[in-house]
């Protein structure tokens, strides 16, 4: 089979640009052809939306030469159009700029829920998959119709545990909006005391923070391996690759009820903290337990976001279709 995945860029490091790696690896595994339609394709970066072009411009290499299926990203659907479309939302804007608008302007606001309609625009006549349950119901109470829920994973060869000595410092990892991915929780708990490493595009200032930038995932998943444990206050998420990454590793976290985080709640309560107090809480209860909560970590992610499943549900949605 001849697929496409349309997307925004191909060359970040991001979330999306992880999926779509590994998605493009299991289907070439199996035999299938796969093209990354990006902006890198354009002959011209548009100085409006991105999302028209794009998805006009995998119309026209589709005449010259038409593709079995379709994979779009979010709204990167918008223009799509092809008899055998599937559109994966890993967020939506909806949900986004519900959960944040309190931390930031109504301009801003607004601008999200123009996303938001542009992403109902891009689902119509496509297949519609999310990545967490959360998403699905953000999704249909904005009116998307979602015929799928396929749980993301990581990559066990490059994340997975190493047996390597336990040292005194938890994470922060992420890429994004200060307030909306929680780094001011992470700053509060620093002053608590917490030494804390953070990983991402975010510098800030304190005396138990180390700034340590962006690395590539071989480093992070020694980092994960390390730690004592993993800090994810984001404020919205639709389905976090760092809390996967870190189970994976056996690292315990502490997350937010966004995202995976409802779920994971349900079987390790002491993960998922609503208040400051209760992300300190549960800090020092989890770390004083951090093998114990490294095996549930572990078990949960097998359970739960196992590769081999997620490459199965993928595959045999793309061959199904």
């Amino acid at each position: 089979m001849r697929i496409a995945i349309v997307t925004p860029t191909n060359k970040l490091t991001g979330g999306v640009e992880i999926f779509n790696r590994d998605i493009s690896k299991m289907l070439v595994e199996k035999g299938h052809e796969v093209d990354i339609i990006s902006k890198e394709l354009l002959p011209e970066i548009p100085k409006g939306n991105l999302e028209p072009v794009v998805g006009d411009h995998f119309n026209q290499i589709n005449k010259e030469k038409p593709y079995d299926v379709v994979l779009c990203n979010g709204e990167f659907g918008y223009a799509v159009e092809h008899p055998c479309a599937v559109n994966v939302f890993h967020g939506n804007y909806y949900g986004y700029a519900r959960s944040v608008q309190d931390l930031v302007s109504s301009e801003v606001t607004q601008e999200r829920l123009a996303k938001a309609e542009m992403q109902k625009v891009s689902a119509e006549g496509k297949y519609v998959v999310t990545v967490s349950n959360s998403s699905r119901s953000q999704l249909e109470e904005f009116g998307i119709k979602v015929d799928g829920v396929i749980n993301n994973s990581v990559d066990t060869s490059i994340f997975s545990p190493q047996n390597l000595g336990i040292e005194d410092y938890a994470l922060a990892i992420s890429r994004g909006r200060y307030y909306e991915k929680g780094f001011d929780v992470i700053s509060r708990l620093a002053e608590k005391g917490i030494t804390i490493r953070v990983f991402g595009d975010q510098q800030i200032n304190s005396s138990n923070i180390q700034n340590m930038g962006r690395v590539n995932n071989e480093v992070l998943a020694k980092e994960y391996n390390q730690a004592r444990i993993l800090l994810f206050p984001s404020r919205f998420e639709g389905g976090s690759l760092t809390t996967l990454e870190a189970m994976a590793c056996g690292c315990p976290l502490i997350t937010t009820p966004t995202g995976y985080g409802p779920e994971i709640q349900k079987v390790i309560p002491n993960f998922v903290a609503e208040t400051f107090d209760e992300f300190m809480a549960k800090y020092l209860l989890v770390t004083n337990e951090r093998s114990r909560y490294s095996k549930e970590a572990l078990e949960y992610f097998n359970q739960f976001h196992n590769p081999d499943d997620f490459k199965l549900n993928w595959v045999s949605l793309f061959e199904g279709i």
